[in-house]
């Protein structure tokens, strides 16, 4: 079973919690078992097909868990797999990064906000590059909020979301390149909307570093694999 005390682990079920959301927007059914969720039909783009929820998951009990069916990606959430035999190829690897919950937030620029309608979310979504992919119906839900910030024609924004026992910060992007200060002002929002809650999320490259330098900790690899395209 997933140790819920276990940084890795809460990150894990929260990036799972997360990615079942997007597909129930997206009418796409999913299930998921001791050690894997998935989906009933292809995810949405930049969204993995199947989830590893347990270290102690297989290659075969995941090819198990696919039924048969053609899985174009797979994120091995604990970076322990080997399924290159298997005709995948390792898409990119990233941290899994952790923040206990901030008590005491400094005051927040005043240009961050919710994202609250469809308007605001189309401006979001052009910014982030995720088109039609984060769709209206998540907005107003208790459970997650979407926050951007607009400065003479820039934007950043993220997505704060419930679930694991945490709250997971996904979907992260800056008018410029990631800093410290735009990643210590996303700890302190996320802390704000969900209180005493830890706070999870990955990342790589240059959003790690800012993250780190901000106060974050990596608890452990992940990797998406993507299936081969034969040439």
């Amino acid at each position: 079973m997933i140790n819920e005390k276990s940084p890795v682990d809460r990150a894990v079920l929260n990036n799972a919690v997360w990615c079942g959301i997007v597909c129930d927007t997206h009418g796409i059914p999913h299930v998921s078992t001791r050690d894997a969720w998935g989906t009933r039909g292809q995810a949405p783009l930049y969204y993995p097909d199947i989830v590893t929820l347990s270290r102690d998951a297989t290659a075969e009990e995941i090819h198990r868990f696919a039924e048969g069916r053609a899985i174009s990606s797979i994120k091995d959430s604990y970076a322990n797999l080997d399924l290159e035999s298997s005709g995948y190829r390792v898409l990119f690897e990233a941290e899994w990064i952790c923040h206990e919950p901030v008590p005491f937030a400094e005051p927040l620029s005043a240009s961050w906000r919710r994202v609250a309608t469809p308007e605001v979310l189309s401006r979001w979504n052009a910014a982030n590059g995720t088109d039609t992919i984060i769709r209206p119906e998540l907005l107003g839900r208790d459970d997650l909020n979407l926050f951007i910030r607009e400065n003479d024609g820039g934007r950043s924004g993220f997505i704060a979301s419930l679930g694991g026992g945490a709250v997971g910060v996904s979907n992260v992007f800056a008018a410029d390149t990631p800093d410290e200060r735009l990643w210590a002002e996303i700890t302190a929002l996320a802390s704000m909307e969900y209180p005493g809650l830890p706070i999870v999320g990955y990342e790589r490259g240059e959003d790690l570093k800012a993250a780190l330098g901000a106060g974050w900790t990596s608890v452990g690899p992940l990797r998406v694999w993507v299936r081969q395209v034969e040439q």
